[in-house]
């Protein structure tokens, strides 16, 4: 009779005891999801070099960057082509936290051994959710002969 009474009372604790566990589980607040912040960008090609008017043409290679974030390319497939402006519009998320954003493209296609060169990024405040901003590239050969293109943020809005 002992030993029933202590198995019933042991049954009693643990089960008050697995309740109260579950109830804390599923009392206690969850973080909220991770939300990421929203890149509208706009990578147009500005300038006239040696061989025409870069502004009449498509940037390649489009990507996209965030500090401390990454990044990288852009597939074709997710950008929409600009005919009045010759330029490339696509939306990207990056992961909340991201300070700043950087965006751009090679605008020197069809030359030898295009690269590269430089990217302003532009600085996110705290608490924006969308991100719309343009970067104008230019091109130019670099002595003694690869081409490279350097973007710059030419507007940039927040909300």
């Amino acid at each position: 009779m002992f030993a029933a009474k202590s198995a019933r009372r042991a049954l009693a604790l643990g089960s008050a005891l697995v309740t109260t566990g579950v109830l804390a589980l599923v009392s206690t607040p969850q973080p909220a999801m991770a939300s990421g912040i929203t890149v509208q960008a706009t990578v147009d090609c500005s300038n006239v070099n040696f061989f025409g008017d870069t502004s009449d043409w498509y940037a390649t290679d489009l990507w996209l960057a965030g500090i401390p974030s990454g990044g990288g390319s852009v597939p074709y497939s997710s950008a929409t082509a600009v005919p009045a402006t010759h330029s490339w519009r696509f939306t990207q998320t990056v992961p909340s936290g991201t300070t700043a954003v950087g965006a751009g493209g090679i605008c020197s296609g069809g030359h030898q051994y295009d690269f590269f060169g430089s990217s302003a990024y532009a600085s996110i405040p705290p608490g924006t959710t969308t991100v719309i901003g343009t970067w104008a590239c230019t091109t130019a050969p670099v002595y003694p002969g690869p081409w490279q293109t350097n973007c710059t943020v030419q507007s940039v809005s927040y909300s």
